[in-house]
């Protein structure tokens, strides 16, 4: 059986919210724009994520453009 992969990259990051783009096994699957999460709430599903995916998530930040951080 193949497990998904799961990656998160991190685009903004502002004093509440996480912007982020999700890829499954390479491809990008939000295509509709970044996803919004608080802080917290991105925490729990990058959690929720590598525990079901057993350790197949990872999370990085975006280097192109740079990551923008506001807090």
């Amino acid at each position: 059986m193949h497990e998904n992969e799961y990656l998160l990259t991190i685009i903004k990051i502002t004093s509440r919210h996480i912007f982020f783009n999700l890829y499954v096994n390479g491809s990008l699957a939000s295509s509709e724009g970044y996803i919004c999460l608080t802080k917290e709430d991105f925490e729990r599903f990058f959690r929720d994520l590598f525990r079901s995916s057993k350790g197949r998530c990872a999370k990085n930040y975006s280097t192109n453009p740079p990551t923008e951080f506001y807090f």
